[in-house]
């Protein structure tokens, strides 16, 4: 079985909540057999800024009514949910760690123990880790080993990448999800899970940067030799991109965002021309020669601070950066930042092969299934490649199949999933 029954994927974004599952949908294609697909409900969000809950009433009206929506069309009591953590109180660092090898080899024993030290040493005061990574071992003096399981030697040495979270911050998630009548099975941080499904390995071991630009927060996750290393927040995103076409056009925010996805930093010698009504109820009519003056500096301002976090790597980046999220939309912009940072900067989308997942599969794992043939308006029957602002909830599902699916293979739980059974517990407190 690789999910229960009923396990949904949540992203509490800044602009918008969204609602994933995977569940059974059947296929002229496959003559008539269960095939696996991915269904996304979406509402506006209420009580969020920079990716973190600043008005938690709001917050729980936004969810409920999203929930309501999601119950209605999947016939099915929305219980148990993986949610995404973005912010700024997200913290990253590499660790060193290192036991004693009594029988003179390495065994499993001795990578979970070295795991669980890893957790245990670099815990702190008021943080939660999130993820706990492998990043390479040794063992002695000789140089990196993938696999040290079998291999002789006196010491065994890992590096292990972390990141962790606010504690305050997570308890506020899961009683917002607890209010609503949920529970929550795991948090994961954003951009490990749009990673997840938008960074191929090539990719990885080149060098490469995810930028997930959302509503409120621009969240990155550095790769390098194939591992994550480093994961940063910038508080620039789309939101603030279009609250300055608001004020710099005298429009609502509505009308603004509509002229932020028709314009973008397309060229200002375009004949392109916008109807919209202003703040005071007029019509006017909007140009590329007013957005992009407007837009540019807010996307410079972004793209230095990106720079600025990624000075430590410079020259390593082969694969360049890639963006995703809802802000990567943006037309013009990975051209426009390629030309500010001198490295390939391109867009993508999460990608999510379900062919790779067996019927039997499908079956043993629970999914939800829907069981209506027409979807409401608010729903999005997605194929397999997605919107790039849904990468957080295709990852978050991505992430879980992948972990059920090792449990199942190696029989018992992998020292991940021994971390997170402890993580439960501490959940389980606050509900």
């Amino acid at each position: 079985m690789l999910i229960p029954k009923g396990l949904y994927a949540l992203d509490l974004g800044t602009t918008k909540y969204c609602l994933g599952s995977l569940h059974q949908s059947v296929s002229i294609a496959s003559h008539n057999q269960p095939a696996p697909s991915i269904e996304i409900i979406g509402v506006p969000a209420l009580g969020m800024r920079r990716g973190m809950v600043a008005d938690f009433q709001h917050a729980k009206q936004a969810l409920n009514t999203l929930l309501d929506a999601a119950e209605r069309h999947f016939n099915d009591d929305v219980s148990r949910v993986l949610v995404g953590i973005a912010g700024s109180h997200l913290e990253s660092r590499l660790v060193k760690v290192s036991v004693e090898l009594p029988h003179g080899s390495v065994r499993d024993k001795d990578i979970e123990e070295l795991a669980h030290k890893a957790e245990h040493d670099f815990a702190r005061t008021a943080r939660e880790i999130l993820h706990c990574v492998p990043i390479a071992y040794h063992i002695d003096s000789r140089p990196r080993i993938e696999n040290p399981v079998g291999c002789s030697g006196r010491l065994l040495l890992g590096d292990f990448f972390i990141i962790d979270a606010d504690k305050a911050y997570l308890a506020d998630v899961v009683k917002l999800c607890n209010e609503c009548g949920l529970e929550v099975a795991r948090l994961v941080s954003e951009p490990f899970a749009s990673a997840s499904v938008t960074v191929s390995e090539n990719a990885k071991e080149l060098g490469m940067v995810l930028a997930d630009i959302g509503g409120g927060t621009t969240d990155g996750l550095v790769f390098q030799n194939g591992r994550p290393c480093a994961a940063f927040t910038v508080n620039i995103a789309g939101t603030l991109m279009t609250n300055d076409l608001a004020i710099g056009l005298n429009l609502p925010l509505e009308e603004a965002e509509r002229v932020k996805v028709c314009f973008g930093l397309g060229s200002a010698d375009g004949t392109t021309v916008l109807e919209a009504t202003d703040t005071r109820g007029k019509r006017v009519t909007i140009t590329a020669a007013q957005v992009y003056p407007i837009l540019a500096p807010r996307i410079r301002e972004l793209t230095v601070l990106i720079a600025r976090n990624l000075s430590a790597f410079k020259g390593r980046l082969g694969a360049g950066i890639q963006l995703t999220g809802g802000g990567s939309e943006v037309l013009g912009i990975a051209p426009f930042m390629e030309s500010l940072l001198k490295v390939p900067v391109t867009k993508a989308r999460p990608t999510l092969d379900l062919a790779k997942l067996s019927v039997q599969q499908i079956e043993n794992s629970g999914f939800a299934q829907s069981r209506n043939s027409a979807l409401a308006p608010q729903i999005q029957r997605v194929p397999t490649v997605y919107a790039a602002k849904y990468a957080t909830v295709v990852g978050l599902l991505n992430l879980e199949v992948g972990r059920q699916a090792e449990i199942a293979r190696t029989k018992r739980p992998s020292w991940p999933g021994k971390y997170l059974a402890g993580f439960m517990n501490w959940l389980k407190e606050l509900s």
